[in-house]
């Protein structure tokens, strides 16, 4: 009988006593080899080894996933935003703490996106944490204007915000300051409408210059 036959056996043997027993192994009259964990008065005792023993792998921690994360802070009552829809979302035009004259009121945003504005997301200016009616829709646009429209006078916080079309916000840029010149209803000289420019004083007299006589007809 092969080696790893026999190897086998025993290890079938071991496997099937409750305990730690011996193995005999002896030739019937048959001439058949024999084994057994039962002595016999031919048999002989077999030296079996321990069988190598493994410990069993540690259980793999479950992966957890951003989706559940999301969806325990939103039942934790935190607000979660979600980002990185675009690597860029820039006010590139005005500058940062930009002096703008504005006598109407009305200032253009420039804005840059990477990727380009998406189909089904709106692009929309956020002035001092209020997000104004003026909606861009996406076709693909890798710069868009804005019009703020009717500032008032002084300094503003203002962001490039996209949203989808439920309102989400999607992604928002970094906030720039906007200094809003317009000029003022106390200006001196200021009359007429309300955006209406100052006129200009009259010229003075000259001093000890005589009239002109009047034309006669």
């Amino acid at each position: 009988m092969s080696r790893t036959l026999l190897t086998a056996l025993c290890s079938a043997l071991l496997c099937a006593s409750p305990v730690w027993a011996d193995v005999y192994t002896w030739t019937d009259a048959n001439g058949n080899t024999v084994y057994s964990d039962k002595p016999n008065p031919n048999a002989k005792r077999i030296e079996v080894s321990a069988p190598n023993s493994m410990e069993a792998p540690k259980p793999i921690p479950a992966y957890e996933s951003s989706s559940a994360s999301s969806s325990s802070n939103a039942g934790s009552g935190n607000s979660v935003t979600p980002t990185g829809s675009y690597r860029r979302l820039e006010i590139t035009s005005p500058a940062n703490d930009t002096a703008v004259r504005a006598n109407d009121g009305n200032v253009i945003l420039t804005v840059a996106l990477d990727p380009p504005l998406r189909s089904g997301h709106l692009l929309r200016a956020r002035i001092d944490g209020e997000l104004s009616e003026q909606a861009l829709p996406g076709a693909g646009q890798a710069e868009a204007n804005l019009t703020l429209t009717n500032l008032d006078r002084g300094s503003h916080l203002v962001e490039a915000v996209v949203t989808s079309s439920k309102g989400e916000q999607v992604s928002a840029s970094t906030g720039i300051t906007l200094h809003v010149q317009r000029t003022s209803l106390n200006q001196p000289g200021r009359v007429g409408a309300a955006n209406q420019a100052p006129t200009a004083p009259a010229a003075p007299a000259a001093p000890n210059v005589p009239r002109p006589p009047a034309s006669t007809p």
